[in-house]
């Protein structure tokens, strides 16, 4: 009988595991152009994104164009650029990204979703449940948090604690929001409808809480933030784009300390300019 050929690394009988060093063999070469590959790949499926929606996605992310050739080119084996696999890895779960801050110290690192539609509605609530130092709701509606049934004792429970409560939202007779109607390719007077709904709704939980403060600005929207205390969802309105599909950052006062203070900074120069809702 012929004996068997045993596997390298794999001790015969009576003998030892043989340990075999990958470094010996000069010809060996890792498969990374390949798991560079797969990265793209995988980012693109967990959006469930086809290559157009998946090179706008990475245009933002990236702030670089990116065409949906170069996506199925990088899927097909071509090496994509380091900034890409991040990001990709980013996009299917695989991590954060990370900003570099000008001193070269470590970096902001934040959560990016390619679209605010993508954050699930419990962890739009899970941000702002619980606090006790700061809740901001700063948009142009708000409107999902002004139609969602537990978000009156959310803020009731915030406010009872001694949390600074306050709701920033666009006014509805600015022309910034019939503005926001033509860039959007909407009805006009759609987006001031949509204010006036969840401003009813928020007057109505403040007349329960009076210390819940509402405000109105009167300038085109930039901006979404939400604040839970040391926690953010940050969106950076895109112009032309529906806001559902601009980009949104999940941050911690932590772990992107210089992004985190920025939009603070933000937010408090929007209130001071804007007005008290009566």
């Amino acid at each position: 009988m012929t004996p068997r050929r045993q596997r390298p690394g794999m001790g015969g009988p009576g003998g030892s595991a043989e340990v075999v060093s990958i470094a010996a063999h000069a010809s060996y070469r890792p498969g990374y152009k390949q798991l560079a590959s797969a990265k793209v790949l995988a980012g693109r499926e967990a959006l469930g994104m086809s290559h157009e929606e998946f090179a706008d996605h990475l245009a933002v992310v990236l702030g670089w164009r990116v065409t949906p050739e170069a996506v199925e080119h990088w899927e097909q084996g071509s090496t994509p650029p380091g900034d890409v696999v991040l990001a990709c890895d980013a996009a299917a779960g695989g991590g954060s990204l990370e900003f570099p801050v000008a001193d070269g110290q470590h970096g902001d690192q934040v959560r990016p979703y390619s679209g605010r539609g993508l954050i699930a509605r419990d962890q739009w609530n899970g941000i702002i449940s619980g606090t006790t130092r700061h809740l901001w709701l700063y948009g142009m509606a708000e409107q999902g948090y002004a139609n969602d049934d537990a978000v009156p004792g959310i803020l009731t429970e915030a406010a009872g604690a001694g949390c600074d409560v306050r709701v920033l939202l666009l006014d509805p007779d600015s022309p910034a929001a019939a503005a926001v109607c033509a860039d959007e390719g909407s009805p006009p007077g759609t987006l001031p409808a949509r204010i006036r709904a969840a401003l009813a709704e928020f007057t109505a939980m403040r007349a329960a809480c009076p210390v819940i403060a509402i405000r109105l600005y009167d300038t085109y929207p930039t901006a979404s933030i939400v604040r839970g205390d040391g926690e953010m969802l940050a969106t950076p309105y895109l112009r032309y784009f529906f806001g559902a599909n601009s980009p949104t950052f999940a941050l911690t006062a932590e772990s992107a300390p210089v992004m985190f203070a920025r939009y603070e900074r933000h937010f408090e120069s929007m209130w001071s300019n804007a007005r008290e809702q009566g």
